[in-house]
């Protein structure tokens, strides 16, 4: 029976720049450093959600996020007020690829790029 989230496990090949992205963007903190399957890895809390970088080799592949292929597509945050939350990272030094958008619904969304090509989707539900 599954009980709630536990976490977000992404390979990158410069996992420093990963958790440095993540404490400067979305303040995150770092939980724990380890070792798996030869890598080095980082646990960081980012508002309540484990996300952790696993090392990989330097010439690894990457996905193409958004293009339909298979692996993570993206992650999404909760905001409270997607405006102001764009403000504060586009302050940062961050590029907004889409949005901000609304759906049908009254959903507001917009997607920012992350290092490596991740994708990162801001959400704010009424």
């Amino acid at each position: 029976m599954i009980t709630g989230f536990d976490h977000i496990h992404y390979v990158s090949n410069n996992i420093e720049e990963m958790a440095k992205y993540f404490e400067k963007i979305f303040g995150g903190k770092e939980i724990g450093r380890t070792e798996a399957r030869g890598y080095p890895m980082i646990r960081m809390d980012v508002s309540g959600m484990t996300i952790s970088f696993l090392g990989t080799e330097p010439n690894a592949g990457l996905l193409d996020p958004g293009k339909g292929k298979r692996g993570l597509d993206h992650i999404g945050f909760k905001v409270k007020n997607l405006e102001e939350t764009l403000e504060e990272v586009k302050k940062k030094g961050v590029k907004v690829a889409i949005g901000p958008n609304v759906t049908p619904a009254g959903v507001k969304f917009a997607f920012i790029d992350g290092p490596e090509g991740i994708r990162i989707e801001l959400v704010e539900k009424n």
